[in-house]
């Protein structure tokens, strides 16, 4: 489920998936590059070869290519195995013009793990803020979606 709600322009996205919470984390994070949609949502597209989230806080987020190049996504601030990763965001785009996507890891009743994203910080993008955040709702949707199916 996605949702984009006022004031400040909040995109949320929700799946539940059957993994423990600590199992699910690392799929998020170490098994990214298995389950991200590189085609339509990265800076190199079909030339991505994977990407990284180094494990700490101040840790880079970015995708990589066959031939070296590596396209800066974002910077971890909260690493929190299990529980929560923060970091900025801004693939492809100025550091300056960064939002922030905080996601957590909690357990289900179910036995699964209930994976909350949320994307905040659009104010840095002036006007364009509505726009972005609009697309972001449809694209953590189908991000999400790729994560919940491998899974």
């Amino acid at each position: 489920m996605t949702e984009m709600t006022e004031p400040g322009l909040l995109v949320r996205s929700t799946v539940t998936v059957g993994l423990d919470p600590l199992a699910a984390f690392r799929l998020f994070t170490d098994g990214m590059s298995s389950w991200w949609p590189f085609q339509s949502h990265s800076i190199y597209g079909d030339e991505t070869t994977g990407v990284v989230v180094e494990p700490w806080a101040g840790g880079r987020v970015y995708e990589t290519t066959a031939d070296g190049r590596q396209g800066e996504w974002g910077i971890v601030s909260v690493w929190q195995p299990g529980e929560r990763l923060v970091m900025s965001w801004h693939p492809g785009n100025d550091a300056a013009l960064a939002t922030r996507v905080d996601v957590t890891f909690s357990a289900s009743d179910n036995g699964g793990t209930r994976v909350e994203l949320l994307h905040t910080g659009w104010e840095v993008t002036g006007a364009d803020a509505p726009k972005l955040a609009e697309s972001y709702e449809t694209g953590w949707g189908h991000v999400l979606g790729r994560f919940f199916a491998t899974a």
